[in-house]
């Protein structure tokens, strides 16, 4: 026995020995491998290169390659925008052919180094092999903190894309962590347009569709993405803080966003939140799969000969179908003009119309069965009866209504606002929220409304025709009022957090890149097309601090919270907001940091139409903060 054990004990120590011996080798050869890539990275990773005579700077890895075209803002000049896996401020000269490169009139060779500094401009001189000459005077922005989004067309153009939202193109993909890992790279099957009025300005909006289910950016897997222009936010937070405040208030199925650099086709395109699309799916709207029945029991689905049909009340398919047709539904409230262009969808007896979005295929009986379903739940909202509660659930109705309600949210019931069903569930479900780039005091067209913190989207139907008016209907009945309170209570722990250091954390993780998405796009910014109030960064997440601030303290003494009064930032110094007209200047006044304007110069109203904000061409507010120098101007009837 004694022998045997000994045996057994040299055997397990000789196992053991030539375990460390293998993980030493394989960490040996870990370090090795580690040393190679970063050596890679270090001397090869960032490459000066010409293409036609042009320069633009290659960035590699071990797993792919990616180009950045000088962005030119003038004839001559231009800027490089690089993405944060560029870790030094230096470019190796790559393979020019026959052309010589001269920077600030120095000869670089292959294989030698230039050492950049941001904020300075730099003579770059390449001559041809001709000897044609082309000068360009070049500056050098980076980015930090944030990952970067590589897309190539298969037509190496925007054009086709940009021509019509739902055009779409296939192409590749590569998105790069900040360290310069490869994170994805493979195949796209399809890039596309998305957005309503977001799509009307020159930063386009767009929906991705990736080869396979993948968890992009430490969110959850999916082969569906959106990517947000964030053209109308000028603290580019605003759609990530309603996600975050929905996450933190237990809203299923909430997406999720991670802001990105973009480049398609080596162009720069600006800053932008890549978030999980809503899509029933697992890790995406996690219930019942009818689109997939539906193609199992439709071959016609698969190969695009699915007959459609219309009528005056709903759309659809002329399919087969399951004999279990209760779910799962995700289905859209909807705007008149996106409701013409969706192929699923009805309209209610009281004139709200909806889209199906899952299935993306509904046949006509399942058209008709979550019409149905939702006349009933409509007839128990107008009549305000309770037993409404049986038939949807109140807690997530709760949640998104204080979603809508914090960020006092501008098209609240009238578009973009998310219900679904699943199967053999006989509640309905609010959410997932979606779409907030018109919240958060960023919308102050027309009279202003939205910027008062003061106010409320309970009666946004009376204000704006085609919002339902369910909020209006259910907000003050004893079990809904109830939840809503007590989950604001519950989370105002998250908004202390938020406004203590979110906020800053967020503005310092994307500062770089709001910067350079400023440089590229604000020559493309005109008063009216949805600009930001306010020219600086700092003063526009300064505003959404206020406004969050503001509104906070107006809802705990609406709903009779107890609390500590949120303070708005300020950083004790003055600014100086200008009065103009068509003749000059009028009047000068200083206002402090965080105050509202509460004056403006008296004018004729027969002659001038009233002060605007110079920047924004919104109408002047008593409820918008002065954080820099302002200027307003009253224009003349014509």
């Amino acid at each position: 026995m004694r022998k045997r054990r000994d045996a057994g004990k040299n055997r397990k120590e000789g196992l053991a020995m030539r375990k460390r011996v293998g993980m030493g080798i394989m960490l040996a050869v870990a370090v090795v491998v580690a040393v190679c890539c970063q050596y890679f990275r270090e001397r090869d990773a960032v490459l000066f290169q010409l293409e036609d005579g042009k320069p633009y700077i290659s960035i590699r890895t071990v797993q792919s390659e990616n180009k950045v075209y000088l962005w030119q803002e003038e004839e001559g000049g231009g800027c490089f925008f690089l993405p944060s896996c560029v870790d030094r401020h230096k470019i190796r000269m790559g393979d020019t052919g026959e052309s010589s490169v001269r920077i600030d009139g120095h000869f670089y060779e292959k294989g030698d180094i230039f050492t950049w500094q941001e904020g300075n401009r730099y003579t770059f001189q390449i001559t041809e092999a001709s000897y044609d000459s082309h000068i360009y005077e070049v500056s050098f922005m980076k980015s930090s903190n944030i990952p970067a989004v590589f897309i190539d067309t298969a037509s190496g153009g925007l054009e086709y894309i940009h021509e019509e939202k739902g055009n779409r193109e296939t192409g590749a993909i590569c998105v790069m962590r900040e360290d310069g890992t490869a994170e994805y790279q493979d195949e796209l099957l399809r890039i596309s347009g998305r957005g309503n009025g977001t799509w009307e300005y020159e930063k386009r909006p767009y929906t991705l569709k990736l080869k396979g289910d993948y968890p992009l950016c430490g969110m959850s897997k999916g082969d569906r993405w959106h990517l947000l222009a964030l053209w109308r936010e000028g603290s580019r937070m605003d759609n990530k803080i309603a996600m975050d405040m929905a996450e933190e208030m237990g809203l299923s199925y909430s997406a999720q966003g991670s802001w990105v650099d973009l480049y398609m086709n080596g162009e720069y395109r600006g800053n932008y939140l890549l978030t999980e699309s809503l899509t029933v799916g697992e890790g995406r709207i996690d219930i019942y799969d009818l689109e997939k029945e539906n193609k199992s029991l439709n071959p016609s689905i698969r190969n695009g000969a699915a007959e459609h049909y219309e009528t005056e009340n709903n759309k659809g398919y002329l399919l087969n179908n399951g004999e279990n047709i209760s779910g799962g539904y995700l289905i859209q409230k909807n705007h008149p003009a996106h409701y013409e262009t969706e192929k699923n969808g009805f309209r209610l007896s009281r004139g709200d119309l909806f889209a199906i979005n899952a299935p993306g295929y509904a046949s006509r009986e399942q058209v008709a069965y979550i019409q149905n379903y939702m006349e009933e739940i409509d007839a128990l909202v107008q009549e305000r009866d309770p037993a409404v509660w049986e038939k949807m659930d109140i807690v997530s109705f709760a949640k998104r209504f204080l979603v809508d309600e914090i960020s006092l949210e501008m098209d609240t019931g009238c578009a973009s606002m998310f219900f679904y069903k699943d199967r053999d569930d006989e509640k309905l479900y609010s959410g997932p929220p979606w779409d907030y780039d018109n919240a958060f005091g960023e919308y102050g067209y027309g009279d202003g409304f939205y910027l008062n913190y003061g106010e409320s989207i309970v009666n946004n139907n009376d204000r704006q025709a085609l919002a339902m008016n369910w909020y209006q209907k259910l907000y003050d009945t004893p079990e809904l009022y109830q939840c809503i309170v007590e989950e604001y209570k519950r989370t105002l722990p998250f908004f202390e957090r938020l406004l203590d250091s979110g906020i800053d954390a967020y503005a310092e993780q994307i500062r770089d890149s709001v910067a350079m998405d400023d440089m590229r796009w604000n020559g493309e910014r005109n008063p009216g097309d949805g600009t930001s109030r306010y020219e600086s960064f700092e003063a526009n997440v300064k505003y959404t601090k206020f406004f969050l601030t503001n509104r906070l303290n107006c809802l705990c003494a609406r709903w009779n919270v107890p609390y500590e009064t949120f303070e708005a930032p300020t950083d004790g110094t003055t600014h100086l907001v200008t009065f103009s007209v068509y003749e000059g200047v009028v009047e000068t006044t200083e206002v402090p940091d965080g105050k509202p304007l509460v004056y403006t110069p008296s004018y004729d109203g027969g002659v001038y139409q009233g002060w605007e904000y110079r920047r924004s061409g919104e109408k002047y507010s008593p409820y918008v903060p002065v954080y820099e120098d302002m200027e307003l101007y009253n224009a003349k009837w014509e």
